[in-house]
């Protein structure tokens, strides 16, 4: 059986290590040591020191523990301590070392500490090390699993971006979410993404913002970049800038902030490989300080802001070559490419292709009387009631000025080709309001089909459709004729055919 003053040496390290173990941070253990270690060997001073520092004291003025003789006796470098009101103190230092190695000295005034004494404060040294390195061990598994989830939030935020971006939503919505998700995933007030101004690079348009409250409604905020400093430097540098401080109260982020912005970062993002803005976040928290990790999640954002106005602008691109600026249907060059598919899609399928070939009645009149602004708009109206007629997978094509061409896919014969071509027949025939004028105008519609089973050119199908629509205006303004080649062999007396 152990003697009693060992029994109480054991129980007062059970009491110590409850009162550390209980700790739910390295700090507070600390401090709980020094002050269950001073109560249990009725010291006047207790202290901990780590790497040549007092962490923690008792016994001393707040603020006013002096640090050097304390280190100098944990060092055994000195053997006393002078404290205040009490005077010289006898002194009792142990060391633990492990990855994160220091001292816990003590001192008492009426007497020297026993060598059982002495045994206990390394005892207590020791139990206080296996607290610190548990509690490391914790907050580094904490750590580990916060960055696992913040990964996954990553991760699961980037997903449904790339999703939207492929289904080709709307822009300004997928805009919107980077901003807001780039806002709470970095833990941020405020999320601004601004893009060059097209006709000023010197200027940038607010293109989404998100606060505290969330995503801000539209705004037609334009600014001199050199006000939005943060994305400016971003656009300089071509890469991520962090700013720490330095932060005027002057520059337009400092709007959004619920007091001064005390850190920012900006990521450049790209439109087809070219510069045309910065995300930008940035905290209103005193103690905020941005890591490699928030550097590396805000680029991922600012990748997929380059993405989705890579894509959008690349779609509205090629909207722009493939359809006809005033009427919004397909240009000459993609009818002919889709009609080369589909002929291609017929001989195989053994169906039957139709073109029908549409020019309008009396429009250069009209356009010569009410002027070229009447002429387009009288264009975009009968695009609309030619593309109104038309099943999901047939074309319609502006062909140039006031011609225009169809492409029916799977008609069943002549009878089904001329039942599309009455109706738009019918369409166009009725009143137009056009330069606040009721207008009657009309076409005339040529028909040609394709050779189930055959290879039937593209051109010359075309060409065919032109043929009878020349037809059907000598004999029927406002009507449609079917291609018959006999008939066009003896009356094609226009000028020219219509080459694709």
């Amino acid at each position: 059986m152990p003697g009693s003053a060992e029994a109480l040496h054991i129980q007062q390290l059970v009491e110590l290590m409850a009162v550390v173990s209980s700790s739910t941070d390295e700090a507070s253990a600390v401090q709980n040591a020094v002050e269950r270690s001073a109560q249990a060997l009725e010291a006047e001073v207790a202290a901990v020191v780590f790497e040549g520092k007092v962490a923690a004291s008792i016994g001393f003025p707040l603020g006013a523990a002096p640090n050097d003789d304390i280190v100098a006796v944990s060092l055994h470098e000195q053997d006393w301590l002078e404290v205040p009101g009490v005077g010289r103190c006898s002194v009792a230092a142990a060391a633990w070392e492990g990855s994160n190695p220091g001292h816990l000295v003590l001192a008492r005034w009426d007497e020297p500490f026993a060598i059982e004494e002495q045994n206990l404060i390394r005892g207590m040294a020791r139990l206080l090390e296996l607290t610190l390195t548990m509690l490391r061990t914790l907050a580094a598994e904490q750590s580990i699993r916060e960055s696992l989830q913040e990964r996954q939030r990553l991760l699961e935020h980037l997903f449904t971006i790339q999703r939207a971006i492929s289904r080709r939503e709307d822009l300004q919505q997928i805009l919107d979410t980077i901003t807001l998700a780039a806002r709470d995933l970095l833990g941020d007030e405020i999320s601004l993404l601004w893009l060059r101004d097209e006709d000023d690079t010197g200027r940038a348009r607010l293109a989404s913002a998100a606060d505290a409250t969330g995503i801000l409604p539209g705004s037609a905020l334009t600014t001199e970049l050199t006000d939005a400093a943060t994305a400016d430097q971003a656009i300089t540098a071509g890469d991520v800038v962090v700013r720490q401080g330095g932060i005027a109260a002057t520059e337009v982020v400092s709007r959004f902030g619920s007091g001064p912005v005390c850190a920012s970062m900006g990521a450049p993002v790209f439109d087809s490989g070219v510069i045309t803005g910065a995300l930008v976040v940035a905290s209103c928290d005193e103690g905020k300080v941005y890591g490699p990790s928030d550097v590396q999640t805000l680029r991922a954002f600012a990748e997929n802001v380059s993405l989705a106005l890579t894509d959008a602008n690349t779609v509205v691109r090629m909207q722009q070559a493939h359809h006809d600026a005033l009427t919004g249907l397909a240009s000459r060059r993609l009818f002919m490419e889709q009609l080369t598919q589909r002929l291609a899609m017929a001989d195989a399928e053994h169906t039957t292709v139709a073109v029908l070939f549409l020019d309008l009645d009396r429009f250069k009149d009209i356009n010569d009387t009410l002027g070229h602004a009447a002429g387009d708009q009288l264009l975009t109206v009968t695009a609309d009631r030619i593309a109104a007629q038309l099943r999901a997978g047939d074309l319609a094509s502006r062909f140039g000025g006031d011609e225009f061409a169809v492409m029916l896919h799977r008609v069943d014969g002549p009878r089904d080709a001329s039942a599309v071509a009455a109706r738009i027949a019918t369409a166009l025939g009725k009143p137009m309001h056009v330069a606040h004028q009721r207008l009657r105008v009309g076409a005339s519609i040529g028909i040609a089909l394709s050779t189930p089973g055959g290879r039937t050119d593209p051109v010359e199908l075309v060409g065919h459709a032109d043929l009878a629509m020349y037809q059907a205006k000598r004999t029927d303004a406002g009507g449609y004729s079917l291609y018959d080649a006999a008939t066009a062999a003896r009356q094609d007396t226009r000028p020219g055919a219509v080459r694709a």
